[in-house]
């Protein structure tokens, strides 16, 4: 049988997995943006 410490863990599981999630989808984000500011500066640099 589960004792209700065992569900307290999975519940801190799933909330650790979240918070990892939405730490690398802002990473990603950020590298997107990065990665449109360098197109700009290109396109800048040539007159455009």
């Amino acid at each position: 049988s589960r004792t209700p410490e065992d569900n307290e863990d999975d519940d801190n599981n799933e909330e650790d997995q979240d918070l990892r999630i939405g730490e690398e989808e802002r990473m990603l984000e950020e590298e997107d943006v990065e990665e449109l500011y360098c197109d700009v500066d290109i396109n800048q640099g040539r007159g455009l």
